[in-house]
This record gives C-alpha cells, sequence and structure tokens, in this order.
C-alpha cells in the first residue's frame, strides 16, 4: 500500500493534524509538501481544490475530517461504538469551527485587539468549556489516544504557543483537563518523533 499526504509546506493546521494522526498510527506516508508558488498548478488536481489530500493506492481522500476518521478507522485510534464516535467526529468539528470564526487582521492593531479579545472572552471561552467537559483525561475518551486528541493537540498547540495575536497564551490554564490533554498527546513518541530534527 502507497499512502501520500498532500499539504501546504508548514506544520500547522490541517494539514498538520493529518500529518500526526499518520504519524501516530504509525503509517508510513510521503509526505508531499506543496510549495505556494506550485498551488496554482495543482489546485485543479485536487477534490474540492483544497488541501489537506490523502493518496491512498491512487484513491484520493479530501478534507481534513474525514481522513482523520479514516486513519482512525483504519489503525485503531477511532471509536468503534458508533455514538463515541460522533461525539469525537463533533469535536473535531468545533475545532473547524474555531479556525474559522478567529477575527483576521483588521485595518489597525487596536481594531484585531478589540475583536480577538471579544472573541477570547465570548465564542472561545463557550468552546474551551465544552471540550474541558468532553475530556475524560489525560485523553478524550481516557488512557488512549484517538485522532480527536491529535486534532485538539493542533488547535491547543496553537492557543498556547500565542499564534494568535491578542490571544494570550495563558489562555489554557483555565481549562486543566485541556491542557493536561495537550501536554499528554505532546509528550507521546510519535508526535515527539516528529517535530524531532530530521537528519
Amino acid at each position: 500500500m502507497t499512502t501520500q499526504l498532500a499539504y501546504f509546506d508548514f506544520d500547522g493546521s490541517r494539514g498538520l493534524d493529518c500529518r500526526l494522526a499518520l504519524a501516530l498510527a504509525g503509517v508510513a506516508f510521503e509526505d508531499d509538501r506543496v510549495a505556494r508558488a506550485d498551488w496554482p498548478a495543482r489546485k485543479p488536481t485536487m477534490p474540492f481544490g483544497a488541501m489537506p489530500v490523502l493518496t491512498v493506492d491512487g484513491k484520493q481522500l479530501a478534507q481534513a475530517n474525514a481522513i482523520l476518521v479514516y486513519v482512525g478507522r483504519t489503525n485503531g485510534l477511532h471509536p468503534t461504538d458508533p455514538w463515541e464516535a460522533a461525539q469525537h467526529e463533533a469535536l473535531m468539528a468545533s475545532v473547524e469551527d474555531l479556525r474559522a470564526k478567529v477575527p483576521g487582521k483588521a485595518a489597525t492593531d487596536d481594531e484585531t485587539r478589540a475583536a480577538r479579545e471579544a472573541f477570547a472572552a465570548g465564542w472561545l471561552t463557550a468552546w474551551a468549556k465544552t471540550v474541558e467537559g468532553a475530556i475524560e483525561g489525560p485523553f478524550v475518551s481516557g488512557a488512549a489516544p484517538q485522532v480527536v486528541d491529535v486534532k485538539l493537540y493542533v488547535i491547543l498547540r496553537s492557543l498556547a504557543s500565542g499564534t494568535y495575536d491578542h490571544i494570550p497564551a495563558s489562555f489554557l490554564d483555565a481549562y486543566p483537563k485541556a491542557r493536561g490533554l495537550f501536554e499528554a498527546v505532546d509528550a507521546l513518541p510519535a508526535i515527539r518523533g516528529w517535530f524531532a530534527p530530521k537528519a
């Protein structure tokens, strides 16, 4: 079986979700990192004209959450119980909601600050409380990591690192289970191995 994942050449967002899930699953794959300059030529070859795209033995699968569920189901990293699986998929969808709702840069830094501080105090706080309540600990379903934990890890990593201007890196301090999940995923050998310097 040959496996390839296509995404832009940076370690973040939906591409990192999928790369880390494949790494956690122990799946050998070609990491097809697409340069921005090459994207216009590649875009027509991609389902929905977007990435990430997983190619397995010549067959393409688009959309990050669909890729995560496939990787999870085929590698024991997604619940077999339909209700539990749906709950995990709802959490993954909520991460996409968060990415879509973070206010972009405004005309001035003051306007950006105001919009993002309001977002953090409102929508993001409600999201974090819901996620906190869904985590059994240390991972969503207890002791074993699954693809939902990887998805949450990537967005929590962005929050914890201060990626978003005017949303403080200390935001997660109020949510010990979410911070614990972030730290537990970060400590997994497969995740550490992914970020280790490549020879």
